[in-house]
């Protein structure tokens, strides 16, 4: 089975909404991938679940998510060795904060451009991202 971790900075927007997507083909597709998500910044959102515009556009694909009410997780939360992917969705904010923490070093991050609101709104970035995640998909699935 092959393990990715979408990464963003408090995990209740685009990450979740990538983790969802993610599953979601997995199981239509009846492919043994798994996705989890988890922030590096979390913070003041350990206590939120899911953002509604990630919730809205899962609606919009027809996604039931899977975790709707598990709250954000601090990706130094996670065993980032258990995943064969990492992946950040936006590498222009993410990226100083992966560089910046020695912990991190071991291990290779992935960057997408998946920028957040409020610089982009989020009926156009998660569908973006559907699109990033559909393609990753099919490219671990070949």
């Amino acid at each position: 089975m092959s393990k990715v971790l979408f990464v963003c900075t408090a995990n209740i927007h685009r990450s979740r909404f990538a983790e969802e997507a993610f599953n979601y083909l997995c199981k239509i597709h009846n492919k043994n991938h798994h996705a989890f998500s988890a922030g590096l910044r979390v913070g003041d959102y350990s206590a939120r679940k899911i953002y509604y515009p990630a919730l809205k556009n899962l609606k919009a694909f027809n996604i039931v998510p899977l975790r709707p009410n598990d709250l954000s997780k601090h990706i130094k939360d996670v065993e980032l060795e258990d995943y064969d992917k990492i992946i950040c969705m936006d590498e222009v904010e993410h990226k100083p904060m992966v560089d910046s923490d020695p912990q991190f070093s071991n291990y290779n991050f992935e960057y997408w451009n998946i920028t957040d609101i409020p610089k982009v709104d989020s009926d156009v970035s998660l569908p973006m991202c559907y699109k990033k995640v559909e393609n990753l998909f099919n490219e671990m699935s070949s």
